[in-house]
Order: structure tokens, then C-alpha cells, then sequence
């Protein structure tokens, strides 16, 4: 009778693994809903291009499977979720940060429903090579990835003439990415970080803990990497970070916090209460001021799902809170900040499920480049799907 039970129990948590292994591969995201904790397809691989206005791209993915990928097939081209979270270096960023030739780590889900078309389908003759998981909650930098996890590096050897660097991995080991001993190559180009300076390749010592970021390597076919930047000490480490957060902060303060709308109650006369999610991914700084400062409002802005604005520092209304509520542990993609807004005027944008952006009353009004607007119903179409190259 034991034998039984304990043959059922493992049969029932093998059919668990394998309804969450496929609720993780077949999740599809859902307009006003944050996705399960854990799901998403994991990927990796070369940032080639980019569109950071409409925040999309394309990665060369590790490897060569299915068999000849590398020589023969497209890139992988993709879509940032309207919440989907981008670091660099450790912290936030966003995809205009990432230099073109970074190796990232992302987590994607399949289209959400009536965007199937964002990534337009490849030829016919690439249709082999199609993964259908396109469309991204998080990407991130070796660094960041890495550093996140809780997992280092140490230096076990260096070859210069070789252009060869062994590693071992220490802390707490990566569920993905690389988590097990590994050479990649390294030679007079990778930037060496020690404090806030660059050294030399002379400079790095065995048994070094170092964080590094990772490029192509004329062996990417084999899941061959050489390390674009390398940093030797925390200090270093420290710095790199700080640089980009003061760099995500004033951006996000020019261009105000991202955001979508749960409901609307509307007055009969006129105006109503707006109920928003704060997305997440930002540095806490930029929502401690927006807490420090709800009893004078905020500016709200209607965004489209790339979170670009029509003509943010106009096109907006002032509402004042009526609640602000926390939620701790919230879903990927979530601030877990949720605000109930009372408005005199409700713009026509205000509807459950679309993104707009929040504004602080203490950051300054600043006009954005043209080119990052939406200005006409014509550009909004074509910004809805990727111009692929």
C-alpha cells in the first residue's frame, strides 16, 4: 500500500512540474494583468539592434540549435511587455542603455491577444527557426543577471597570449545562464574596471570575485564568449551601477513613470476615480518622491503599449489621490503600488487596461524630442509592428 501512494505521489508531482513546465511556455499575457510569478521562456543571447523609441530589437540567440541557426537563421526579434523590465549593470535602464553587442538574458511569453502581429511572422523559408515567444517581461545584462541571483565569478586563470580567461562560478548559483566552470576569451580590447578607472589585462589577479559582461566570440556557434567588460573590485562594481541609475532616474523623471489603468468610475457630471498600477522595474527614488508627494497630485498622461506619449507636458490632466496602497511581492512586471486618482476631467484615453505615464509635482515639465512622440493616428498604426530589417 506504501508503494502505491508513494508511486502516486510522484506521478501526481511529475504531472505538476509538467503543467507548470507548460503554463510557463504557453502563458499568454492579458491586457490589465500582470503574468504568474516563475513563468516566461527563458532566452539569451547578443543584442544586435534595437529600436529604442518603440522599444524593440532583435537578439542573435546562443548557440546553433535547431541545427545551423548560427549560419542560416534570423535573429530573434521581440517586444518589450508595456511592463517589461530592463537592467544594466545592476540597475534599472532602459533599452536605448544597452550598448549594441551586449550578451542579455530575458524572460519572454507569447503575444498578447491582438498583437500577434507586432512581430511580424519570418518567411516561409525561416519558419523552422521561429520561436514563438516573443514578446519580453525582463532582459538584462550579464552584470545585472548575475549580480541579481546572487552569483560571482572567480578567477582561476588568465592567459593573455592565449586570450583565454578561466572562471569558476561562487555565491549562489544562477538557476539559468552559465552556472558552472567556463573559459571565454578575453584580449587587449575588454575593459578592464578597477575602482573607477580602466587598468590593464595585467591588472586582474587569481582568485579574484569579478562581475563581467559578455559579446560575440568568433565561436558563438559553440556557446563561445569573450568578455567585453570585466569589473575587479566592489568599488568599481558600485560605480558602474550608480552611473546608471542617476541616468534611469533622469530619464524617467523627464519622461514621467509608466503605469497602466485597473478602473474607471465615472461622475455623472463630468470627471471621475481613475484606479492605476505603478509598473515595476523603476529605482525606489522615483516612487518615494511620488509618495512624499501625493497631497499635490499628479500629472497623468495617456501612453501607448511601447509607453511612448502623444504630447506628454500638454496632453494630460491633474488628478489628486484619493489612496495610495502597497502591495508587497507583487507579480512580474508590477511596482505592487496601486493609486486611486480623483479627476475634475477625464481624459478620453483613461480606460481600464491602457498605459499611461505619472508625473511628481516636483519634476520639471521638459519637452521630448520629436521623434519619441506619437503625433498622428497614421504613426501610431505604424508604430504597432516592428519594421523588421
Amino acid at each position: 500500500m506504501f508503494d502505491m501512494f508513494r508511486r502516486f505521489s510522484l506521478t501526481l508531482l511529475v504531472l505538476i512540474a509538467l503543467a507548470a513546465a507548460s503554463l510557463a511556455e504557453d502563458y499568454v499575457p492579458k491586457s490589465g494583468e500582470f503574468p504568474p510569478a516563475g513563468t516566461g521562456t527563458y532566452l539569451a543571447g547578443e543584442l544586435v539592434i534595437i529600436d529604442p523609441v518603440n522599444r524593440r530589437g532583435g537578439l542573435r540567440l546562443d548557440g546553433n540549435e535547431p541545427h545551423d541557426r548560427y549560419h542560416s537563421g534570423p535573429l530573434h526579434y521581440f517586444a518589450m511587455l508595456p511592463y517589461g523590465m530592463v537592467s544594466y549593470n545592476g540597475a534599472p535602464a532602459e533599452l536605448r542603455d544597452i550598448p549594441i553587442g551586449t550578451h542579455v538574458h530575458g524572460y519572454f511569453y507569447l503575444p498578447p491577444v491582438g498583437e500577434e502581429e507586432t512581430i511580424p511572422p519570418l518567411p516561409n523559408d525561416m519558419a523552422k527557426y521561429e520561436i514563438k515567444q516573443n514578446h519580453a517581461v525582463s532582459l538584462e545584462d550579464d552584470f545585472s543577471f548575475y549580480q541579481r541571483r546572487g552569483q560571482s565569478w572567480k578567477v582561476v586563470s588568465i592567459d593573455p597570449n592565449k586570450g583565454k580567461i578561466d572562471v569558476a562560478p561562487v555565491g549562489e548559483l544562477a538557476k539559468d545562464g552559465i552556472n558552472t566552470p567556463y573559459t571565454f576569451d578575453i584580449d587587449d580590447i575588454t575593459k578592464v574596471w578597477q575602482g573607477r578607472t580602466l587598468v590593464d589585462l595585467a591588472d586582474i589577479a587569481l582568485e579574484q570575485v569579478v562581475q563581467f559582461n559578455l559579446g560575440w566570440s568568433p565561436g558563438w556557434r559553440d556557446r563561445e564568449f569573450k568578455v567585453s567588460d570585466i569589473w575587479l573590485d566592489e568599488e568599481s562594481r558600485k560605480f558602474a551601477t550608480d552611473l546608471q541609475r542617476r541616468r534611469h532616474v533622469k530619464y524617467q523623471k523627464q519622461r514621467w513613470l509608466p503605469g497602466w489603468i485597473d478602473s474607471v468610475e465615472d461622475n455623472d457630471f463630468g470627471g471621475g476615480i481613475v484606479t492605476l498600477t505603478l509598473f515595476g522595474g523603476m529605482h525606489p527614488s522615483l516612487y518615494a518622491d511620488l509618495k512624499a508627494t501625493q497631497e499635490k497630485g499628479y500629472h497623468v498622461a495617456v501612453a501607448e503599449k511601447t509607453l511612448r506619449t502623444w504630447f506628454h507636458r500638454s496632453d494630460r490632466k491633474l488628478g489628486n489621490v484619493v489612496e495610495w496602497k502597497e502591495t508587497a511581492d507583487p507579480p512580474p512586471g508590477s511596482s505592487g503600488i496601486q493609486i486611486r486618482m480623483k479627476f475634475t476631467e477625464l481624459l478620453d484615453g483613461y480606460r481600464p487596461g491602457r498605459c499611461v505615464r505619472l508625473k511628481c509635482d516636483t519634476w520639471t515639465f521638459v519637452t521630448m524630442p520629436s521623434e519619441e512622440r506619437v503625433k498622428t493616428i497614421e504613426e501610431q498604426k505604424r508604430s504597432a509592428v516592428f519594421s523588421l530589417p
